[in-house]
């Protein structure tokens, strides 16, 4: 990922923790005829049985990529936080308008779980995005049984994190005064992912 160094993230925790918190990614890896092939999925960071972080997730097995996951496939994921367009007229002078966003791309190798692995993912998964339900639901709720019936139609990978690049675009070549009237104006557009950029812009630049 191309990244100019004024909009490089480096810290690893900031890194992981944008993960957790934007885990719906862009899982990407090249099929047998070269050409790259994605899917849109929830994509966890969890650690292996060593305490090493990892990326786990799952695919219906009906997906092709599926197919093309095992024995050390090179893959990408990427993950997308708040981004906003950053209009020209937002300046005290002349300049182009840009776009300003958060992103992590990891690369990695891919292997397939087993179903007992798959499994305790399921379970970890369904815990973090139940939390805030009102009623919570969990695999011991829906039975185990269960579960593992409806696994016979996915296919759980994991993959190693063997490079990771963070992209925070967030006007850091500024000065004050027009930093802080972009943040004004992302703030008044009404769009929930533009207040969300103007705030972590606030946080970095108070």
């Amino acid at each position: 990922m191309y990244t100019p160094k004024a909009f490089q993230e480096t810290d690893r925790d900031t890194l992981y923790q944008f993960i957790r918190d934007n885990s719906f990614g862009l899982l990407v890896s090249t099929g047998t005829d070269g050409i790259p092939v994605a899917t849109h999925i929830p994509i966890e960071l969890q650690p292996d049985a060593a305490g090493k972080l990892q990326l786990v997730g799952h695919l219906s097995k009906a997906n092709p990529q599926g197919r093309l996951l095992g024995n050390n496939t090179p893959a990408l994921a990427v993950f997308s936080g708040a981004h906003s367009y950053i209009s020209s007229s937002w300046y005290d002078h002349v300049n182009v308008p840009t776009w300003n966003y958060l992103s992590v791309q990891v690369t990695g190798q891919t292997d397939i779980l087993s179903d007992d692995e798959a499994l305790e993912v399921l379970r970890r998964q369904v815990d973090k995005y139940e939390a805030h339900s009102k009623c919570p639901v969990s695999v011991e709720s829906m039975t185990e049984g269960y579960v593992r019936k409806e696994m016979r139609g996915i296919i759980a990978f994991t993959m190693t994190i063997d490079t990771i690049q963070g992209t925070a675009k967030l006007s850091q070549n500024r000065d004050d005064k027009n930093y802080q009237n972009i943040i004004s104006e992302l703030r008044q557009t009404g769009h929930a992912g533009a207040s969300e950029l103007a705030d972590e812009m606030a946080a970095r630049r108070p």
